[in-house]
């Protein structure tokens, strides 16, 4: 097979740059522990993960569209709740196939985070961190989820142990 299968996790012609919350979950490649450790249900971060906190709060300072309710960042990989609010945002056409990044999206922004983190790896001589391709994300549909996923981001430090990431 020439192109590799990927599974389609999307919904179907949903406009992902719509006013919503996501949740996001980003991993490091073969998850490697790039951005801490986790001792005593306590997470001290590396360098990387310190930066990582860093471009979380600048983005709540510099973006008027997107906010980073909550998020945790774990050894190999982060969690968090972005929500868009974009007052401005036009229904887009959602074509499906590839396509490019709709501008303003969770889509983007993620990949946007993504490469941030990874030029500023390679200024700082940790050429050898990777971000696992693509990422995760769910439209977060009603109060209850919200409070679910806060929740599971809130105690993710301390449940690290049962963390299916933990490798």
């Amino acid at each position: 097979m020439k192109f590799k299968y990927h599974k389609q996790y999307r919904i179907p012609e949903f406009d992902y740059s719509s006013d919503n919350g996501y949740f996001i979950t980003v991993c490091t490649k073969n998850r490697e522990h790039f951005f801490g450790k986790i001792e005593n249900s306590e997470m001290y971060f590396t360098e990387i993960g310190l930066e990582i906190e860093s471009l979380f709060e600048k983005a709540n300072q510099k973006l008027e569209y997107i906010k980073i309710h909550h998020y945790v960042i774990m050894p190999n990989h982060i969690h968090f709740i972005a929500v868009i609010n974009n007052p401005n945002h036009k229904e887009q056409e959602v074509v499906k196939g590839i396509q490019p990044l709709l501008p303003k999206s969770i889509s983007s922004f993620t990949n946007h985070f993504k490469g941030k983190i990874k030029r500023w790896c390679n200024e700082n001589s940790f050429e050898n961190f990777e971000w696992q391709s693509r990422f995760h994300d769910r439209v977060i549909r009603n109060k209850e989820e919200y409070q679910a996923i806060r929740y599971y981001i809130r105690n993710n430090v301390k449940n690290w142990e049962k963390d299916k990431e933990n490798s």
